[in-house]
């Protein structure tokens, strides 16, 4: 696993100029054609001033080297996940999108509410079609979730609705029980002495003054715990998932037992093992590839994700899912803008600018 954050350059040996020429144009065929990737066709392809001699022995050192390698009798030669990262990190460049994509993407967004789970579901669809994978978005969350407002609503006899705002602007609600019947009036008073008191408190600080703590303010302090520690424990519990027939119509996925397993790493149970949440942490790209990752269903697969998200700590991912064979510039372009203009929108409606 990679975080391009900045242009990065791989600690290993580099290939000689030629050599690295080579590779790169064996990579960028595969990717076009999903052919084994000969040296006479290279030669005609390209118009190289080599000869199909010279290109045989150059891709012979690149095998040797562990970075292409030919599938079964083919004559061709494929890259191997050592040529996938020597030429992300090395042969790629810094890709960006042109601009007109990138107002075609703003236009999209503009014209979108203010609503989370619009920009979601919306993040997720143009990064699907625009990559041709499959992509995958969370909802932001903080790792430390915190009280910023809860309310008490009366129901009926002993019971009351709990109302909490977090700091990351998300709304829970729990049915609660008092001991005995309440109206309204104390309920109000009751949340205006606790907003007074806990506002702010996380987890550890709230559970810290549960000793202290009356039966009604008891009660209401394990309501508001048990809502602020379901919202820390799953980063994939508001995902959206879009593309997912782009993965299995590609070739490398033709078989039905490799479709099972895209299938299988695609499901929202499993995305917390497939998908690295440290990486939601990370400010750049990062890139992880084929056998980089860690579930055995992800080994034919690349991962380009990134962080987006405030200063203040309210953070959730974006991820594009595909074969090796993958286009790594546009999606790493893609993913990085994307991460950009949703950091930008979450931002304007938390109000932090910082």
């Amino acid at each position: 696993m990679r975080v391009l954050s900045e242009p990065v350059r791989s600690r290993a040996v580099a290939l000689t100029e030629r050599r690295a020429a080579i590779l790169r144009l064996i990579i960028s065929d595969y990717i076009e054609t999903t052919q084994p990737v000969g040296s006479e066709n290279l030669v005609q392809r390209h118009r190289l001033e080599l000869s199909s001699a010279t290109i045989r022995n150059e891709m012979a050192r690149l095998e040797e080297e562990g970075y292409i390698t030919h599938p079964h009798t083919s004559a061709g030669r494929v890259p191997t996940d050592r040529g996938y990262r020597y030429y992300v990190e090395m042969l790629m460049g810094e890709p960006e999108l042109p601009p007109e994509e990138k107002l075609r993407i703003l236009h999209q967004f503009h014209q979108a509410t203010s609503y989370v789970a619009q920009w979601l579901h919306l993040a997720a669809a143009v990064l699907s079609q625009m990559v041709r994978n499959a992509a995958v978005v969370t909802a932001p969350r903080v790792s430390r979730v915190r009280l910023k407002h809860l309310q008490l609503v009366a129901l009926r006899d002993a019971t009351a609705l709990l109302v909490v705002v977090t700091e990351d602007v998300k709304v829970r609600q729990q049915v609660l029980t008092f001991p005995e019947p309440v109206t309204q009036e104390e309920l109000n008073r009751l949340t205006n002495r606790l907003n007074a008191q806990w506002t702010g408190m996380g987890v550890e600080a709230l559970r810290a003054h549960l000793p202290e703590l009356g039966p009604w303010e008891e009660l209401v302090a394990l309501g508001v715990l048990d809502i602020l520690e379901d919202e820390e424990t799953d980063l994939f519990a508001d995902v959206q998932i879009e593309g997912v027939r782009n993965v299995l119509e590609q070739p490398e996925f033709a078989k039905s037992t490799k479709a099972l397993q895209v299938l299988e790493a695609l499901d929202e149970h499993n995305l917390a093992q497939a998908i690295p949440v440290e990486a939601v942490r990370n400010r750049g790209v990062t890139v992880i590839i084929g056998g980089e990752n860690r579930p055995d269903a992800m080994r034919e697969m690349s991962l380009v994700l990134t962080g987006y998200g405030t200063e203040r700590g309210a953070r959730g991912m974006l991820a594009v899912l595909g074969p090796t064979r993958m286009q790594y510039s546009r999606a790493i372009a893609t993913v990085r803008y994307m991460g950009s203009v949703m950091s930008e929108l979450l931002q304007r409606l938390y109000g932090d600018t910082n």
